[in-house]
């Protein structure tokens, strides 16, 4: 019963990771990735007893090579994305089961879980604690973001799409999905001579340990800056040191997760403030609202979509850094050894930065609506600007055609037939007998033009305004006619 409760028993997952990986491998096109997929690159640090000072390994191509190296104390593993990927697919799977990693969090990769924390103790007394962390990344170029472009083979519909979307203003669909594990197993050993052991803060001193320790961190597709953090730790760290409390290295690892998180967030308050300036300039001239960029509000929708990822990975963090939290405190107990207690503050202090992170990320997502609906307002004024002006063209032409329409009417009626001019002097101006049938004509025409116009303005008008009632989804306007029924019911 407690090997199936646990989480690191299940190897069915497996499975599904293979399957996974053959179905990348069999849509790719490149052959090399493929015949490479034995080997593994890691990159390790290591720390023993016997040589306390850490020691950087970069020549490891494969699992067999780290298989082959004597187990250290403590061992920081630096392995490709835990992903079914055809280039690393075998090698994953072989560190899988050869170093028990635990199948959910294998489970987690497959299904691209974009944040988890559990911590396990096995039943042979190893402790696995690990977590995914997911965050947003941009890449900046000068004042825009842009997404790499890579070599994408993809003629279908989806890919074509994807390809378009790559292309818009502010556009960057690149991800940074790390995981995390960490094994510790604690064996009873029989007491030793007193070692030393050294912090940052203070000399070296002397600890005597009682208990032989296993210690292991699997870092998979972690970030460059992080290796170069632990390559910093190899420095002035001792075995000793990360002995006493191996959580701490989870904590180194979220302080640089942290420091990449936020990073992202100020680039892009940095790309964002800019367009903030130009459209707050554009918004003292309503008038030059055309100056605004074509792309403008694409560019904008893109930034927001990058602080609403950006803020659910603060939050994610927040979640997998209080569940860390409660677990180093159950771990340690009540009476905490110095090392520990420095551990709890660290994880303290690191929720209180995310929460900074977090607030000014809600803060930048104030100000692009801010931004967007000013954006907005500014468009609206141009197209009210343009339509006053088209107004004020057709007044022009209206009072114009004022001014011209009695001589008009007084051209039309001398070049009728019923006026004629003397072809003899004295050029006398002969008005036929017949002339009233042109009254008689054109009155009754006048009076009805202008009795429909008034029927189809008070129908428009009325509509308008609320008087009336909505015509119908299928019902003909025919001109108002229906509203002189409507008001000869003596309806209002």
């Amino acid at each position: 019963m407690a090997a199936f409760r646990s989480l690191t028993a299940d190897r069915q997952t497996f499975e599904p990771f293979k399957l996974a990986a053959r179905t990348r491998s069999a849509r790719s096109i490149d052959e090399k990735s493929k015949s490479a997929s034995t080997e593994l690159p890691l990159h390790l640090f290591e720390w023993s007893q016997s040589n306390q000072d850490g020691v950087e390994v970069k020549n490891v191509r494969s699992v067999t090579d780290l298989e082959a190296r004597d187990v250290p104390t403590v061992r920081v593993v630096f392995a490709p994305r835990d992903a079914p990927a055809p280039e690393t697919a075998d090698g994953l799977m072989r560190l899988f089961e050869n170093f028990k990693i635990p199948s959910a969090f294998i489970a987690e990769s497959i299904q691209n879980i974009s944040q988890s924390f559990a911590a396990q103790k096995d039943i042979d007394g190893t402790t696995y604690v690990w977590f995914h962390f997911l965050c947003k990344t941009v890449n900046v170029d000068g004042n825009r973001i842009i997404h790499p472009q890579g070599d994408i083979q993809d003629s279908s519909e989806l890919g074509q799409a994807y390809i378009s979307a790559q292309m818009q203003s502010q556009a960057d669909f690149s991800w940074l999905k790390p995981g995390f594990v960490l094994k510790v197993k604690k064996q009873p050993s029989l007491p030793r001579m007193p070692s030393r052991t050294r912090t940052s803060s203070s000399d070296a001193t002397m600890n005597s340990a009682s208990v032989e320790s296993s210690i292991e961190l699997f870092c998979f597709g972690a970030p460059e800056s992080l290796g170069n953090r632990f390559q910093k730790l190899a420095g002035f760290a001792i075995c000793d040191d990360l002995v006493q409390d191996p959580y701490i290295l989870l904590e180194v690892v979220l302080e640089e997760m942290y420091k990449i998180l936020d990073r992202i967030g100020w680039d892009i308050s940095h790309v964002f403030g800019e367009i903030e300036t130009k459209t707050l300039k554009l918004a003292t001239t309503p008038g030059k609202v055309d100056q605004l960029p074509r792309d403008h509000f694409t560019g904008l929708h893109n930034l927001a979509k990058h602080v609403t990822y950006l803020r659910e990975n603060c939050d994610s963090a927040l979640a997998t850094l209080s569940g860390l939290r409660h677990h180093h405190s159950a771990a340690i107990g009540d009476r905490p050894e110095p090392a520990q207690e420095f551990t709890r503050q660290a994880l303290e202090y690191r929720k209180t930065l995310f929460q900074s992170t977090q607030r000014r990320l809600a803060s930048l997502d104030k100000r692009m609506a801010n931004v967007i609906q000013l954006s907005f307002h500014l468009v609206t004024v141009g197209d009210s600007r343009i339509m006053m002006s088209e107004n004020q063209s057709m007044k022009t032409i209206a009072v114009m055609t004022l001014i011209f329409m009695p001589l008009s009417t007084v051209a039309g009626i001398f070049g009728t037939q019923f006026m004629k001019l003397d072809e003899e002097e004295p050029w006398h101006i002969r008005v036929s007998q017949d002339f009233w049938l042109l009254w008689v004509i054109a009155m009754p025409l006048t009076v009805l033009v202008v009795i429909i116009w008034r029927v189809w303005y008070y129908d428009a008008r009325g509509r308008l305004i609320g008087e009336l009632p909505p015509r119908g989804k299928d019902e003909r306007g025919w001109l108002g006619w229906k509203t002189v029924a409507f008001l000869g019911k003596g309806e209002t």
